[in-house]
């Protein structure tokens, strides 16, 4: 909320260490730190098939930090839900499948054992559309973090052939359960799989800076989603104001003239100087003022 009355941002994501929430509540143990690291874990719950027949689906009603997070989001939501989009965040599919295994143990399952690799993802599934619902039950949206699927990191020809079913799956389920938009969410050098991205059905993709935003916008228009694009986020947080003005007109050039555009300053760190953020707003106000 602090953030909100900060920055006015056009959409509130109700997630702080999203990648851990569903993996904690699923039974790994996590070391929690007197500092503001986020918690970490070297539990891999996935050593063989018997320990994924073994897991249980988690309740966000009481396992782990979810019910502390739906709180959270359905609060925010009755307080300014009427002013601005809110919603919950979750992990995707393929993101918990390899948390759970191991990223390299993982991708040697796609390889070698695809069934087994796919047994997972379908775990993975039903623990997002779990969680998912949990949130479209308090009124909310859903943003899907999958940031494990970029290349290099994994490539364009797995994505397809595994992690996009289960994301239209997720997607599709979410949005027949009654969610008004859901986002599939993922950083790095996605413009290799944009157009596979796309088709899972997502309400919104993000470019990150580092991507073809002339592409991405394309992509977008074709489909009718929103697109959210960003400056560097340690240009926010450390770079002069003529490189935050310049990298901010950059994007505007590529993006602005699409009317589902959204800016973004990218995932700043929290030691930023919010007058950086609040800087770089008012930069992009005077370089595409608002319409009428």
């Amino acid at each position: 909320m602090k953030c909100y009355e900060t920055y006015r941002h056009d959409l509130i994501a109700v997630g702080v260490d999203i990648y851990n929430v569903e993996y904690e509540a699923m039974g790994a143990e996590f070391e929690y730190f007197e500092d503001q690291r986020l918690p970490e874990t070297r539990d891999l719950l996935v050593t063989c098939a018997e320990d994924l027949k073994a897991l249980k689906i988690p309740d966000p009603a009481r396992d782990g930090r979810m019910p502390l997070f739906l709180e959270a989001a359905e609060r925010i939501n009755k307080e300014v839900g009427d002013e601005v989009g809110v919603s919950g965040t979750i992990i995707g599919p393929f993101t918990l499948a390899a948390i759970a295994r191991g990223y390299e143990y993982f991708i040697f399952d796609l390889i070698e054992d695809p069934d087994f690799a796919h047994q997972q993802l379908k775990f993975a599934l039903q623990v997002g559309l779990t969680y998912g619902q949990a949130f479209v039950d308090r009124g909310l949206s859903v943003a899907i973090n999958e940031s494990w699927i970029a290349p290099p990191l994994l490539s364009p020809f797995f994505y397809r052939d595994f992690a996009a079913k289960y994301e239209r799956e997720l997607i599709s389920g979410l949005k027949e359960y009654g969610a008004s938009s859901v986002a599939l969410i993922s950083g790095g050098d996605t413009s290799p799989i944009v157009a596979e991205m796309v088709k899972t059905g997502t309400s919104l993709l993000m470019c990150d800076y580092n991507n073809d935003r002339k592409l991405f916008a394309q992509v977008c228009r074709e489909h009718d989603v929103f697109l959210r694009a960003s400056v560097q986020s340690r240009t926010v947080a450390a770079g002069t104001d003529e490189e935050i003005y310049r990298e901010a007109k950059v994007v505007l050039d590529d993006c602005a003239d699409y009317h589902k555009f959204i800016m973004g300053c990218g995932v700043v760190g929290y030691d930023t100087e919010p007058e950086r953020v609040i800087k770089l707003r008012e930069m992009i106000e005077e370089l595409n003022p608002r319409k009428p």
